[in-house]
């Protein structure tokens, strides 16, 4: 229960110094009028282009990527006297990688399904605190 808790009040505490380090935008000081005969060009921004959007991914290939992130965050629950810093960055993206493979569950095809599951079962369990 202890641990639970601890991984709660990291996990909360990460979030919460992550949150405050952000870098607040200045406001762009207001022009001022020139006083000239010249005219003031302006550029129009550009539009972006179509290309520079990532294609998305296919349900084998965030599978792959899911299952990565999971031996990751295992060794890190291993390593955590070393690098405490790993796994708590890792734990904090526990929850929306799960979340986000469980939006294309249903793409999955059977055996895909159990990988899917043994690896939710692996995340579960170092949620646990290794239990």
């Amino acid at each position: 229960m202890k641990k639970i808790f601890l991984f709660l009040f990291t996990t909360v505490l990460v979030m919460a110094f992550t949150a405050c380090t952000g870098t607040k935008k200045t406001e762009a000081p207001a022009e001022q009028p020139v006083k000239s005969d010249t005219v003031a060009v302006v550029a129009a921004p550009q539009p972006a282009a179509a290309d520079s959007v990532a294609p998305a991914k296919s349900p084998a290939e965030m599978l792959k990527d899911f299952q990565a992130y999971a031996k990751a965050y295992g060794e890190a629950y291993n390593n955590i006297t070393k690098d405490p810093a790993k796994f708590t960055q890792l734990s904090a993206q526990s929850q929306k990688k799960v979340a986000d493979m469980e939006k294309i569950k249903g793409q999955l095809k059977p055996a895909q399904l159990q990988v899917f599951k043994k690896t939710c079962d692996l995340i579960i369990k170092i949620n646990n605190g290794g239990k």
